[in-house]
Order: structure tokens, then sequence, then C-alpha cells
């Protein structure tokens, strides 16, 4: 059950909220977004995306349909901003902007209206609804960390300065516009700036993806997240393994031209398509390319992780499953983002040799929801009160569990069933994922979606009766699973 909003975090938030709002470092507060430009600030400062299309339109193309680009319209998105809304008076009003829509935030064109909005009662001008677009991220100049409260990365804690277009080639050259270098672009820092988030009233990392990165072995070895992020699934897996940024790996296959007029072959043109996890929205929404990327995500998630089982015999009958779940080439947790709604669990069944079932566990069921006692990783949030679990990101004080899986590591679970001496029999182990859940679903956008998942993980394996293999299959399903 989720609940009403806590007083006592309300009052953290809305009391960070009103003072610092008028801050000249912080114009735009909770969100930590600025920007460089004077006088009054209009969305035609920075460009449509479809103008840089005629000039990049490899870069166009991957863009087209990403998370990144319904990053404003996304209705999921959009129904928890319309909740949190309501029931903050408004202060998380910029705090969400300031990552969906940075140029709506600084132009102050964001407006809510449940009875006009026609994506979910946020409505924004121009080209500041297409969310985080190209002029968005190409003209960023700078990071605010150090005006944080965390003197950290995080709540878009970016400077943007309209005009130039800035980017990680040194010795770029365009006809249409300015060009400035800028290291920042090719450094896992530049997208921490909205890939961390800290609650505004507690400063308690509700999301902490950039961290997750920063100390793991990816970090270590100078992977960035552009390194996995923008190149083909493919190009990225071998990053994962390889343990090497793109650049040092040997014929990655992505070079070539920058634009297409460009007169420079450059050894790596990344991909604009940032493919996450997420593959129900795009496709949801209809947009154009939104298909594509699904399948890229759904690649994605079937080769991030793999999981192994082992069958221990205890006291007479009974037995012992132990799965182990790794993460082998997720450069943060799994799952990550907001971990206390993301749904990353176990489904097992064990049957013998005459298809009894002797242990069911993490099967959805006909409400379309994880039964009680499904093996999940995820974090578990509560409120300033202790109570939880809690599923809105502004309820969210602290999580009173963690049960992320970190990077090149692992979790194991164990499931008990009991098996009769010299019975042959079966064992199903799926690792599966959803970005939320029917409930969640249900209560922002009701009944009209039923949320599929992703199967990115099997091993099916027949043992005989002495319990020795007699076969194993790790072949996963393609495509979104139905929901029930």
């Amino acid at each position: 059950m989720i609940k009403r909003y806590t007083p006592v975090a309300l009052g953290l938030l809305l009391a960070l909220s009103a003072g610092t709002a008028v801050a000249a470092d912080k114009p735009y507060a909770p969100s930590n977004v600025t920007t460089t430009a004077q006088g009054e600030l209009t969305t035609t400062q920075w460009q449509d995306p479809k103008r840089c299309k005629s000039c990049h339109p490899v870069q166009f193309e991957g863009w087209q349909g990403s998370m990144h680009s319904i990053a404003f319209i996304d209705p999921v998105f959009q129904a928890e901003w319309a909740l949190g809304e309501k029931e903050t008076n408004g202060a998380t009003r910029n705090l969400c902007a300031g990552c969906h829509t940075p140029v709506g935030t600084i132009t102050q064109t964001v407006s809510f209206d449940p009875s006009k909005g026609k994506h979910g009662g946020f409505e924004t001008e121009g080209m500041a609804a297409t969310g985080v677009s190209c002029d968005t991220c190409h003209t960023v100049s700078a990071h605010t960390m150090l005006d944080t409260p965390m003197l950290e990365h995080g709540n878009a804690s970016i400077e943007l300065t309209p005009g130039a277009k800035r980017g990680p080639l040194a010795d770029s050259k365009s006809p249409m516009h300015k060009t400035v270098y800028s290291e920042l672009h090719g450094k896992s820092e530049f997208c921490a700036n909205c890939h961390n988030v800290f609650h505004p009233g507690s400063n308690f990392p509700i999301e902490r993806t950039y961290d997750e990165w920063k100390y793991s072995p990816y970090a270590q070895n100078g992977v960035q997240c552009q390194d996995c992020h923008m190149v083909p699934v493919e190009v990225a897996i071998r990053v994962a393994d390889e343990m090497k940024p793109v650049k040092e790996l040997e014929n990655h296959g992505l070079s070539g031209k920058a634009a297409r007029s460009g007169k420079v072959v450059r050894d790596v043109v990344h991909n604009h398509s940032f493919v996450g996890g997420n593959a129900v929205i795009a496709p949801l929404l209809g947009v154009e390319g939104g298909e594509a990327h699904s399948a890229e995500a759904i690649k994605r998630l079937q080769s991030a992780a793999s999981i192994s089982t082992k069958v221990e015999n205890g006291i007479g009958d009974l037995r012992t499953l132990h799965v182990t779940v790794h993460n082998n080439r997720a450069g943060h947790a799994l799952p990550t983002s907001l971990t206390f709604i993301r749904q990353l669990w176990l489904e097992v069944v064990v049957r013998d040799a005459n298809g009894n079932e002797l242990l069911r566990s993490g099967t959805i069921n006909a409400d379309n929801e994880l039964p009680e006692g499904t093996v999940i990783f995820q974090n578990k949030a509560v409120n300033a009160n202790g109570e939880g679990p809690q599923h809105k990101p502004w309820e969210v004080y602290s999580f009173s569990e963690q049960n992320t899986i970190p990077p090149k590591g692992s979790r194991t679970a164990n499931f008990a069933f009991n098996l009769p001496e010299g019975m042959a029999y079966s064992v199903e182990t799926r690792l599966n994922y959803r970005s939320f859940s029917q409930g969640a679903a249900t209560l922002l956008v009701g009944e009209k979606v039923r949320v599929p998942f992703v199967e990115m993980a099997t091993e099916i394996t027949s043992y005989n009766g002495a319990g020795d293999v007699v076969s194993t299959t790790t072949d996963v399903k393609a495509g979104l699973q139905p929901a029930k």
C-alpha cells in the first residue's frame, strides 16, 4: 500500500525549497540547474533537435525514440510527477523538471493544469518539450557539483550556456554553429549530474547510478558511462568483458565522420540512443524509433547478467537449491536508478520426473503481481517515520534493506524442496526484469497498461535419479513477455 506524504518529510522538502528558491547560485531550487544566459530567457535560444538532423542524421536517429527523447512526455513519469506536485504543494516541480526538461526549467515555461495537460498535467513550450535533446546536452558548459549540498553531482547539477555547441572533439569545426571543446562531455561526471538524485530535504541518495559506477571496477579501469551506453550492445559487451574503454578495443567498427559534411574520420563516432533497461515506454507511446529502442533494451538486459545453480542434499528427502545471480556487464548495480521501484526477481520451478511441482516461486499471478516470498533484488525504502515500503521518491528517507547486485558482483538465493530418493527431476530458474510493478502502473496510469517483463537469463537443468546433470539449457525467451 502506497501511503500519503508524511508531514516530517514534506516539511524538510518545503523548507529547503523555500529557503533556497531565491539564492543566486540556485535560482531553480530544489534543482541545481543554472544558466549563464542573461536577460529574459526563452526556449528559442535552444535549437529543436530536427535542426540537428540535417548534419547529424546518425546521431538524430539514435536519439529519436530514446528515453532521453521522451523524458518529458513519458506518461508514467508525468503521472508520478503530477502526484508529487499535488502531494508536496509544488515542491517537486523544479526537482523533476531540472533533469527531464532542463530548458523548460530555466525558462520557467513548465506549467501544471491536470484539466488541460495532454501529458498528465504538465506542459511546456517549443523544444523544451523534447526532453533531454541535442541542444540540452551540447550547451552544458559546466557542472555545479561544488554548489550542491552533498558536494557531489546530482539533481541536475549542470550549467547551460546557449549558443555554441560543446562536445568532446577538440578540433571540431562547423559551418552552422560555433563549436567549443568540452572535456566534461567525455566523462561519466557529465551523466552523473542527472543520474544521481538526492532527496533535497534529507540529502538521502534515492538514485545513485553514478556512485555505483564510481566505486566499481569499470571506473578503476577508465571505462566511462559513454563506453557502454553510447555504443551498440555488441560493443558494450566487449567493453565489459575486456574491461577497456571503446577507444582501446581492437576492430570496434565505430570509426567514421561525426557530421555528414565532416572532413575528418573519427576513431569513434558515438551512438546517441543511450539504451538502458526500459523496453516498455517508447513502444507504448508509439514514437518513431521506439520499437528499435525497445529491441535494443531487451538485448542489453539479456547480455547483462547470468545465473548458476547448484543442488545440495540435506537430511532425508530435503534438498537445497542455491541460485547465484552474476552482474556480468552492467557498470552499475542491478537494478539501478530508482532501485525501490525496479523489479529484478527470480522465478524458480522444480518438478519431479512425473511432472509434479515440488517448488514454485516468483511466478507472476493473475493480478500481474509478484507473489509473497518472491526473491527480488531491490532496495526497500522507508519514510521519515520508518514506515514502508515506500514507492514515491519524495517519500523516501532511507533504505531499510539493500539487495541490489554490484558491478561484477553476485548474490545467492536459497530454496528448499523435498525430493524422494532416486527420483529424477528438473529445475527451471529464470531472472526476470521490469521497470515498475503492475501496482505502480495502475496507480499512475490506470488499468489500461499491463506491464510486461523481460526474461534476462535462464537455466533449465534436468537431473537423473542419482542427482547427476543430464542436460542444461540457457536460451532466454526473445522479446517482452506478456503480462497476465
